[in-house]
């Protein structure tokens, strides 16, 4: 499937620049919040044995709990550039809660290593090698989701699995009023049966998906704005490249705090994350199969 998945296209080009960017920061809330969920629930994933590919929003900082999870396997991490890793070990109260997350699975794993690969390559690693795919959200921002799918099937191992999370529908739903102001959109996020289908599509068994929404709150537009700002920006092809003007962007600001509650006086932030998993499920040869009519059978004489 094409770009067409999407109604407004992306750039792989945009998000690149943008995760460049954005990875020499620290940490955005968003990404560290969303990392620890997926930790969370991983205790329901039991991959063959074999490597990981990390192949998702890459930060640094975020990686002590996805190789403590996957310890004593080799991580092999792909960014849209190489960067350095922390070798770091795991912190004693990390280390000790994915030890009751996942029994035997805690210890520090192998030393990773990030790998430059770009935006809708495919990875340079053999057919059916990796035991399992670690992706944070990341498919919601590619120009063709279908590709990246149809390449993790590619390098997993019989039995392999993916584990990823994307933004779902509702995402960011209180900032298309203040996108508008600035003659922008904000990205059109797939459903969750829609990224289970497309998973289907391309081979994968029984995808699962759940959807679970969060509600940040904040005191201030701008508190909300550098919040988001800090994980994601415009990655769309067709994104203004203008400057706005003072008034215009005051007036955008505006449609912010009218969401502003009355109760609480604080203005809201929806993140609808979706989570999928899905193994490769090794497939039976098939067998030919003669078909004889039983009046044939009948009328056939012994052979002497």
């Amino acid at each position: 499937m094409s770009s067409q998945f999407w109604k407004y296209t992306r750039s792989n080009a945009a998000l690149s620049r943008q995760w460049a960017k954005r990875v020499q920061a620290p940490l955005p809330f968003i990404l560290e919040e969303v990392n620890r969920r997926m930790v969370n629930r991983a205790q329901i994933m039991r991959p063959v044995e074999g490597g990981v590919v990390h192949q998702g929003w890459l930060h640094p900082a975020a990686l002590a709990s996805v190789k403590a999870l996957f310890g004593g396997r080799e991580l092999a991490v792909f960014a849209p550039s190489a960067i350095e890793l922390p070798a770091a070990p795991m912190d004693k109260a990390a280390e000790s809660f994915l030890s009751k997350l996942w029994p035997g699975r805690a210890s520090v794993a192998k030393a990773a290593s990030a790998r430059e690969l770009p935006l809708g390559a495919n990875l340079p690693l053999a057919d059916e090698s990796q035991a399992m795919v670690w992706s944070p959200l990341w498919l919601h921002g590619l120009e063709d989701p279908a590709h990246q799918m149809a390449d993790w099937l590619r390098v997993l191992k019989p039995e392999g699995g993916v584990f990823f999370t994307c933004f779902g529908p509702d995402t960011a739903k209180e900032l298309h009023g203040f996108a508008k102001c600035l003659s922008e959109s904000i990205p059109d996020f797939a459903d969750m049966h829609d990224i289970g289908d497309l998973m289907s599509k391309q081979g994968f068994s029984d995808p699962v998906m759940e959807m679970e929404k969060l509600t940040l709150t904040y005191s201030t537009p701008e508190a909300l704005l550098q919040d988001w700002r800090a994980f994601s920006g415009n990655f769309l092809a067709g994104r203004g490249k203008g400057l706005v003007s003072t008034g215009r962007y005051q007036q955008a600001i505006q449609t912010l705090r009218a969401l502003k509650s009355p109760e609480s006086g604080r203005i809201p932030l929806t993140l609808e994350l979706v989570y999928g998993h899905a193994w490769k499920v090794k497939r039976k040869p098939k067998i030919d199969v003669t078909s004889v009519k039983i009046s044939d059978i009948k009328g056939r004489k012994a052979s002497k």
